[in-house]
């Protein structure tokens, strides 16, 4: 190819009255040309992303092992915001009662099959107070499977000054078990269901207004990542949790992974008034790693209360989107 004339100070090419750029060709290409250089662009630039972060050294969410190795740690920070809409509590004015909590947990590799993790939570706002503790153990059957246990203890009800409100609480205790289950479809998506550390366990509830409400994460155990959760304790009722939760993660890169999760829950009270509640959860979670010992976490998740059954007076004067919560995380693996 002839290299492109000089452009003289008149900006037009030194053989004829052509403008340079549409001499040179750069002018008058079809829209379809700049389409496949742009997307050429684009894969390459990812391309080059995911090399680059596999040249860090960034192991993809997808294709790590359900527990940690031996002799690894993992310190996660976790803060839960929740928003209720007034109508549970039998308000028709709109609005929300919030609340967030704060969650620390650890992780430890005891073998490269079994892990055991110590969480504990927070409530922060609108009042702080003593929360929940939990122990929890991973025993890994298959790489691509591993059993789940939970037990724990979770303070319950109001908390607030006490010359303003009435503060009460409630001990509850609590067992669990589940399953973290990572199957591969591709190279880039997988079947999932369960979490990994202990301060996954569940949705640690906390809402209100001048008084806190601190609910835990047995009250309502839609957000568990375990399949059977039992509660009670305190002269409470107890509470069955029965939770099918699954999801689909997809890593369009090394350092990002984002994962759709649903599923159906079923909340049985089973002393005094007896029913049961039902939930369609949803949630979307992404996992940034900006570099190999830190993991960013997201999720925005909706309660999906459906309706009740059994005793009349078991149900929540909620529809599917008065239930909400976004979770923030940072992971850090020692």
């Amino acid at each position: 190819m002839d290299p492109l004339p000089p452009m003289p100070n008149d900006g037009r090419c030194v053989c004829g009255d052509v403008p340079y750029f549409q001499r040179s060709g750069v002018i008058g290409k079809p829209a379809h040309f700049w389409w496949a250089m742009t997307s050429r662009r684009a894969v390459l630039a990812l391309l080059l992303c995911g090399t680059a972060a596999r040249a860090a050294g960034i192991e993809p969410l997808i294709t790590r092992p359900i527990t940690l190795p031996q002799g690894k740690v993992d310190l996660t920070l976790h803060g839960t915001y929740t928003s209720w809409s007034y109508g549970l509590f039998g308000l028709t004015r709109p609005g929300s009662f919030d609340g967030e909590t704060l969650a620390l947990g650890v992780d430890v590799g005891a073998t490269d099959r079994v892990q055991f993790g110590l969480g504990v939570a927070l409530p922060v706002h609108p009042t702080a107070s003593f929360g929940s503790v939990l122990a929890t153990a991973l025993f890994l059957a298959e790489p691509t499977f591993a059993m789940r246990l939970d037990g724990g203890y979770e303070r319950v009800g109001v908390n607030g000054d006490p010359t303003q409100v009435n503060v009460s609480h409630t001990n509850r205790y609590f067992g669990a078990l589940g399953a973290n289950i990572k199957i591969p479809i591709t190279e880039a998506i997988a079947f999932v269901t369960g979490q990994n550390g202990a301060v996954q366990f569940g949705h640690f509830q906390n809402v209100g207004d001048s008084a806190g409400l601190y609910f835990g994460a047995t009250a309502f155990t839609q957000a568990s990542s375990d399949f059977l959760v039992i509660s009670g304790g305190g002269g409470s009722s107890t509470i069955v949790g029965i939770n099918l939760p699954a999801g689909l993660l997809v890593q369009p890169d090394p350092r990002v992974a984002i994962t759709l999760q649903a599923g159906y829950s079923a909340v049985f009270l089973t002393s005094g008034v007896t029913g049961t509640l039902h939930f369609v959860p949803l949630a979307l979670e992404a996992v940034v790693t900006p570099a190999p010992p830190l993991d960013i976490g997201a999720r925005f998740s909706l309660g999906g209360y459906v309706g009740a059954s059994g005793d009349d007076r078991v149900s929540l004067n909620a529809s599917y989107f008065d239930l909400r919560a976004v979770m923030v995380w940072l992971r850090v693996h020692v």
